[in-house]
C-alpha cells in the first residue's frame, strides 16, 4: 500500500536537505524543509571526516523532525553512476528484461556482480512493432553501501534509492506541464548535473565543473578562506560589488557553458527532430544576478530560474513565500518525495536487491506471526506449531545478514586502498575510541601545527601512538603495545591522553635539538606536560619508541640516522601558557654504546615531516 506522507532527503556535498510531502487524491503539499549543512572545509579540513559529518545532519535532521510512519527515498549523486540510453530491437515487452541484460553485460564497464543496476523503458512501449528505447543506470555496489551506511548508522532505513538528476526531473515533471525542449541545469557544490527533456524522452549527464569551483575562483582571486569565499558568493544577490565578484568566475562560468553547449550538441546528433528551447537553472550558485543574465546572453535559448511552484502546494505553516525563494536547492529532495509517494514519471531504484528483501521481510515477520496466531484458534493448531512457523519466518532473514556482512567487507577492502591509503582507514577508527575521541582530533591537529613550524631539515616526524596507562606505569613492556587506534583506553575525567611523538634526524640528538623540539611541543595550549624518552639509532627495533620502518631493498641503502623519543600528556582542555616550561629529562637506562650514523647521501625534499607518518 502506497504511503501517504514521505521524506525526501537529498545528501549533498557541503549539506543535507529534507522535504516532507504528502499526498491526499491527486494533490501533493509541501509540511516540512530543512537544510543542515555537513561541509568539511577550514582550518581543520584535513582531520574532517565527510561521513561523520553526514552522520552528524541526519542525526540532527532526527531530532528537529519526526521521520516515523513516513516513506523515505535518498538520493545518489549523479557523478556516481553509469548511465546509457540502449535502443533495442521491436520484441515482446515480456522478453525486454533478458535482452536488456545482455546489452548491459556487453556495455558495462564493471562485472554485473559489483553494482546494482535498474532500468526503465522510455519509448515504443505504446506502438506495436516500434523500436524500444531504454534508460539504463547503475553504481558500484560498493558506492552504494558507502552512503547507506551513513543512514543505518543513523538508524534510518530508506524504502528507494534514486539519483539526483532523475529526482529533479521527477519534479519537473510532475510540478508544471513541459512541452518544449528544456535543458536544466542543477549546479551543485561537487558536480554540475545536466537533463535534457524532449517530450517523454530524457537524457542526463554530470559534469564535474561545480559551485565549489566558483567558490575556490573567489577565494583566490581575493586572499580569503573559502568559508570567506563561500558567504561572498551566497551573498552575491545584495552585494554592491557583484559585477567585480562575477569577474572573478567568469574563467570557470565560460568552461561551464562550454560544457553545456557540447552536451546540447551531443543530444542533437544522437535524436531525430529535437528541437531545445528553454533553459532551466537550478542551484545556489544562481543567485548571482551576473550569472543568470551570462547565460542569456551566451544560450541560444529562453533562460529562466527555478523560482516559482506550480502544482505542488506549501503548507501555510511551512512559510510558502520562504520556500519559493529556496526552490533551486530543494528540487531535487522533493522530485525523491514525490516518486516515493508513487506520483513521478520515472522510478529507478538502485537499493541493492537483498535490502530490498530484507526490508520486506522483516515488514511481513509481524503480519505472518499475527495470521498464524488467528488461524491457530479456530483450527486447532497448536501453540507449538505455530511457534515454529514463526521461527522459520524470522531464520529467513539470516542469510540476507549474512550476505550483507560479505558487501560490508568488500565496502571495507575498497576504503582501505582509498587515496588516503593505510591512514585513511585508520582515521575512521577514531569514532570509535569511545570517551577522549574528540581529544586526537585536537592534539592531531596541534601537532601538526608544532611540526610544520619546523624547517624539514635535520627535523622529521617519525611516528605518534598512544601510550597506554599500563605502559605509562611500567606495567607491560613496549612491544606488548597495538598501534594508534587498535584499542580504547578508558581517560577519566581530569586526566587526559599520553601520545609518544617521536622525531628523527641523522646526526645524533643534541640536547640543544631537545630542548627546540620540547619547548615547540610544550607550547600548544592543549599540552599539560612534555617528557623526554631518550634517543636510539633508527634502525633499532628495541631503541627509543621502536619507530617501525620498511626493510630496504636489494641494493638500496638502509636507513640510518637518530630517533628520539617524547611521552606527551595532552589535556582536552586548553592549560594557561606557562612561558618557559623545561622538558623532562629522559628516564634512567642502562647505558649503551651510540655511534654516530654516516651522514646519508644527498636526497630530494623530504616528504616525512608531516602527518602522513602516523602508524
Amino acid at each position: 500500500m502506497a504511503h501517504k506522507v514521505a521524506w525526501g532527503i537529498d545528501i549533498g556535498e557541503s549539506a543535507v536537505k529534507a522535504v516532507k510531502l504528502r499526498r491526499a487524491g491527486d494533490s501533493v503539499t509541501i509540511l516540512e524543509y530543512r537544510t543542515i549543512p555537513c561541509e568539511a572545509h577550514g582550518e581543520r579540513a584535513q582531520l574532517g571526516d565527510r561521513e561523520l559529518h553526514v552522520r552528524n545532519a541526519l542525526a540532527e535532521l532526527q531530532v528537529e523532525t519526526s521521520l516515523k510512519g513516513a516513506s523515505l527515498a535518498v538520493s545518489l549523486p549523479g557523478r556516481e553512476v553509469f548511465p546509457r540510453f540502449i535502443p533495442l530491437p521491436p520484441v515482446e515487452r515480456k522478453r525486454i528484461p533478458e535482452i536488456v541484460r545482455y546489452e548491459a553485460r556487453t556495455q558495462m564497464p564493471f562485472p554485473m556482480e559489483e553494482v546494482v543496476w535498474d532500468y526503465q523503458p522510455v519509448t515504443g512501449l505504446d506502438v506495436p512493432g516500434e523500436e524500444v528505447e531504454v534508460a539504463f543506470f547503475a553504481a558500484k555496489k560498493a558506492t552504494v553501501y558507502g552512503y547507506l551506511t551513513n543512514l543505518r548508522l543513523a538508524k534510518l532505513v530508506p524504502d528507494l534509492v534514486e539519483i539526483g538528476p532523475l529526482a529533479a526531473y521527477n519534479f519537473l515533471m510532475y510540478d508544471r506541464d513541459i512541452t518544449a525542449g528544456t535543458v536544466v541545469i542543477d549546479v551543485g557544490a561537487a558536480n554540475t548535473d545536466l537533463v535534457i527533456i524532449d517530450r517523454e524522452r530524457f537524457w542526463v549527464r554530470s559534469v564535474g565543473i561545480s559551485g565549489n569551483d566558483i567558490t575556490r575562483a573567489l577565494q583566490e582571486k581575493y586572499q580569503i578562506s573559502f568559508e570567506e569565499a563561500e558567504n561572498l558568493k551566497r551573498k552575491a544577490a545584495t552585494s554592491t560589488q557583484a559585477e567585480k565578484l562575477f569577474g572573478a568566475v567568469r574563467p570557470i562560468v565560460d568552461d561551464l557553458l562550454g560544457e553545456v553547449q557540447r552536451s546540447i550538441g551531443y543530444y542533437k546528433t544522437q535524436t531525430r527532430q529535437v528541437r531545445i528551447e528553454r533553459v532551466l537553472l537550478l542551484g545556489r550558485s544562481f543567485k548571482l544576478p551576473q550569472l543568470v543574465e551570462y547565460f542569456r546572453k551566451n544560450l541560444d535559448y529562453e533562460v529562466t530560474l527555478l523560482d516559482r511552484l506550480e502544482r505542488v502546494k506549501v503548507a501555510t505553516s511551512a512559510d510558502p513565500e520562504k520556500f519559493e525563494a529556496e526552490l533551486p536547492n530543494y528540487a531535487v529532495a522533493v522530485g525523491l518525495a514525490l516518486q516515493a509517494l508513487r506520483v513521478a514519471r520515472v522510478n529507478i531504484d538502485l537499493l541493492p536487491r537483498d535490502l530490498v528483501r530484507e526490508r520486506l521481510l522483516r515488514r511481513k515477520v509481524p503480519y505472518a506471526a499475527a495470521i498464524l496466531l488467528l488461524l491457530a484458534a479456530p483450527l486447532g493448531i497448536s501453540y507449538q506449531k505455530a511457534t515454529d512457523e514463526f521461527r522459520r519466518a524470522t531464520e529467513d532473514v539470516a542469510p540476507l545478514d549474512q550476505e550483507i556482512n560479505g558487501y560490508r567487507k568488500l565496502l571495507d577492502a575498497e576504503r582501505q586502498w582509498s587515496d588516503l591509503g593505510p591512514l585513511g582507514a585508520r582515521l575512521q577508527l577514531f569514532g570509535t575510541l569511545g570517551t577522549g575521541r574528540l581529544e586526537w582530533l585536537y592534539f592531531l591537529d596541534d601537532l601538526n601545527t608544532a611540526v610544520n613550524t619546523l624547517a624539514r631539515e635535520p627535523f622529521r616526524l617519525n611516528g605518534i601512538r598512544l601510550v597506554s596507562a599500563e605502559e605509562a606505569v611500567g606495567a607491560i613492556p613496549r612491544g606488548d603495545l597495538g598501534v594508534v587506534g587498535a584499542h580504547a583506553v578508558e581517560v577519566k575525567p581530569g586526566e587526559g591522553l599520553k601520545i609518544e611523538v617521536r622525531f628523527e634526524k641523522d646526526t645524533p640528538f643534541t640536547a640543544k635539538d631537545i630542548d627546540e623540539l620540547g619547548r615547540r611541543l610544550q607550547a600548544r595550549p592543549f599540552v599539560r606536560a612534555v617528557e623526554g624518552r631518550g634517543q636510539a639509532d633508527l634502525t633499532d627495533p628495541a631503541g627509543a619508541g621502536a619507530p617501525r620502518r620498511t626493510p630496504a631493498a636489494a641494493g638500496e641503502r638502509a636507513p640510518t640516522g637518530q630517533v628520539y623519543a617524547f611521552w606527551v600528556t595532552y589535556s582536552s582542555k586548553p592549560l594557561a601558557a606557562k612561558p618557559g616550561a623545561e622538558v623532562a629529562p629522559p628516564k634512567a637506562a642502562p647505558a649503551r654504546a651510540t655511534r654516530p650514523a654516516p651522514r646519508p647521501a644527498p636526497r630530494g625534499p623530504s616528504k616525512r615531516g608531516d602527518l602522513t607518518k602516523v602508524d
